[in-house]
């Protein structure tokens, strides 16, 4: 079944796929800083230009592959470039290049732990936006969940004697992009193909705007141009998957999964040695248990509505 074309009420085996193509993507992301320290010999530029540019032919074939036909793809594609549809992925586009450049940013300069704490406190955000700007009722436990990762992001702060401006511009892209993508009902493989197409251009000037300084990367070695080139793959598969899971499954189980990502990222960071003072711990024990906190009221009431 194309994932544009199922119900409003997905099926207990659409809801079982779904999770399963959820935990795909949030382990594969909570991996995929061990694959970007291999590409530590590029410009971050160049690797986030190759990156959206081989997502493109990625997005492109699986089209193909989960479409079943030419006819259906090409269906599904002619929805998708509807004025409002392109508009609207076009949007979330913007989000995921800014999220993908920062994130590139941080763990290429050895900021792993910062990228895990924009994920650790994204459902946390959410919660917020949700109060701010959408006049959406909070629990007195949410106000507890958020009060502790506002502290704990407060003492982050201190530890790293600036507010983590680039964690929670992280986490607040990504928060944009899940809402924006979300609402998109095309199928996970042609959005992707979308917005990919959309960023080529921008990609291409930074292509260029890099190449100023320095041969590309891309044009030194077979070894280089491959894991460049894979860097496309790698990104449009979890991406996919996540769109899959997210038209399929709860935003209460979409965001219990989120916290296995930033799990294993923040394991990496710290298996690469990067700094780790009790002051950071600190933080990071208040945004726990916050997250602790958000996770038994979001379950607790889940079973009050059933």
């Amino acid at each position: 079944m194309s994932d544009a074309a199922i119900p409003t009420q997905p099926s207990e085996a659409d809801r079982k796929i779904g999770l399963y193509a959820g935990f795909f993507a949030y382990t594969f992301w909570g991996f995929f800083p061990l694959f970007l320290k291999f590409l530590g010999f590029a410009d971050v530029r160049e690797v986030l230009a190759q990156r959206v540019l081989w997502s493109v032919p990625a997005a492109a074939i699986a089209v193909l592959i989960m479409s079943g036909s030419l006819r259906v793809a090409l269906r599904d594609l002619a929805a998708a470039f509807r004025p409002s549809m392109l508009l609207t992925l076009t949007a979330s586009s913007c989000f995921i290049f800014v999220n993908w450049g920062l994130y590139v940013w941080l763990v290429l300069t050895d900021r792993v732990i910062e990228s895990a704490l924009a994920y650790f406190i994204a459902p946390l955000v959410a919660v917020a936006v949700g109060v701010l700007f959408f006049q959406e009722k909070i629990t007195r436990p949410q106000v507890v969940a958020i009060a502790l990762a506002a502290i704990g992001i407060v003492v982050q702060g201190f530890a790293l004697g600036a507010p983590p401006w680039m964690a929670l511009a992280l986490c607040v892209t990504w928060s944009a992009y899940a809402i924006i993508r979300k609402r998109a009902p095309v199928p996970a493989a042609v959005g992707l193909l979308i917005e990919t197409l959309a960023l080529a251009p921008v990609c291409i000037g930074l292509l260029w705007w890099a190449a100023q300084s320095a041969p590309l990367s891309f044009t030194t070695g077979w070894d280089h141009a491959t894991l460049l080139a894979l860097s496309g793959p790698a990104t449009a598969l979890p991406l996919m998957a996540f769109a899959f899971a997210a038209r399929r499954i709860s935003f209460v189980t979409l965001g219990l999964l989120q916290f296995i990502a930033p799990s294993l990222q923040f394991m990496t960071g710290i298996a690469f040695g990067e700094p780790f003072t009790p002051l950071r711990a600190a933080s990071f024990v208040l945004i726990w248990v916050g997250l602790a906190v958000f996770s038994w009221d979001t379950l607790r009431r889940a079973r009050m509505n059933e």
